[in-house]
């Protein structure tokens, strides 16, 4: 709607009025403009991430000064003002906790991707909603499934002298470390349908199902060769009668037991552990606790 200002009369005697434009007629905010970003960059900010995401973990707001220090060639890029860097930092610096190889890497790479898109509150989100299923997935994966069953392997070959055992162990590190590359391109290229991609048929509890049950099948399988290592030195003393001589002979106690039943003392550990759980409502980590103290107090006195 436009409107006319009042007459206004001039010096000599002539008058003019003043038209005002159409209120409606304003033209809308232009929206951001997308900033590409070269390679050089985003290299940066995914190698940032990849080092020094802990390094400055606290429990305030645990990883979130290593995640905005590593966004800040992507915030030095796309903001040119003070002003929306320092929104874009203050962003970043709120809490944020994941996992950090395997959760992380992604959701990484989709700020990035949306940062580049100025879009900020979509970051936001995107952050808050996905630390928490990325950590389940990461944790279940790295920490129940694939740790536990490399570190049997690597123990079990350096007990018998191999010296691959300590090379396993460095190995699946850099697994790990380099495992973060491929993980942040797909959050990279996939942008907001990450969220999609884990909200999407329940991965999440499909994954930890799976890891749990190939965890316990895994470790089960080592059970048997670790506990079979148990055993007891005792011996203790008889005497035996041949052609009327008396001979003191010398038993081992270990020989004794397996004759009754194979690996008897195993079995009773399994057997001690499973009474503690059901017993005293113990967790996995307090058996083995107990079953730490026993085993040095039994091997202290001789008796294992």
């Amino acid at each position: 709607m436009s409107s006319v200002l009042p007459v206004t009369p001039h010096a000599n005697g002539a008058t003019s009025t003043a038209t005002v434009a159409p209120l409606d007629s304003a033209a809308p905010p232009a929206p951001p403009a997308v900033v590409e970003l070269d390679a050089a960059t985003i290299r940066s900010a995914m190698w940032r991430h990849f080092i020094t995401l802990q390094w400055s973990w606290n429990y305030e707001r645990m990883q979130a000064l290593g995640y905005c220090f590593s966004m800040l060639p992507i915030i030095n890029k796309v903001y040119q003002t003070k002003g929306e860097r320092i929104a874009a930092m203050k962003r970043h610096l709120v809490f944020y906790n994941t996992n950090p190889q395997v959760g992380s890497p992604p959701i990484f790479g989709a700020t990035v991707a949306l940062e580049a898109q100025r879009q900020g509150a979509v970051v936001d989100s995107l952050k808050i909603g996905l630390m928490g299923p990325m950590a389940g997935i990461g944790d279940t994966v790295q920490a129940i499934l694939f740790r536990p069953i490399v570190a049997v392997l690597a123990a079990s070959l350096a007990l018998a002298g191999s010296g691959v055992g300590p090379l396993i162990m460095v190995a699946s590190g850099l697994f790990w470390t380099f495992l973060q590359i491929p993980l942040f391109r797909f959050g990279y290229r996939r942008g907001i349908g990450v969220a999609q991609e884990v909200a999407q048929g329940g991965m999440v509890s499909r994954i930890t199902d799976l890891a749990t049950i190939v965890g316990m099948i895994v470790i089960g399988g080592f059970i048997p060769s670790i506990l079979a290592k148990v055993t007891t030195p005792l011996q203790f003393s008889q005497t035996e009668t041949v052609n009327g001589e008396t001979h003191p002979v010398q038993v081992a106690l270990q020989s004794t037991l397996d004759q009754i039943l194979p690996y008897m003392i195993p079995v009773l550990l399994v057997g001690l552990a499973y009474w503690l759980m059901r017993r005293f409502h113990l967790s996995a980590v307090w058996v083995l606790i107990a079953l730490t103290i026993i085993g040095f107090g039994l091997g202290a006195v001789g008796v294992l």
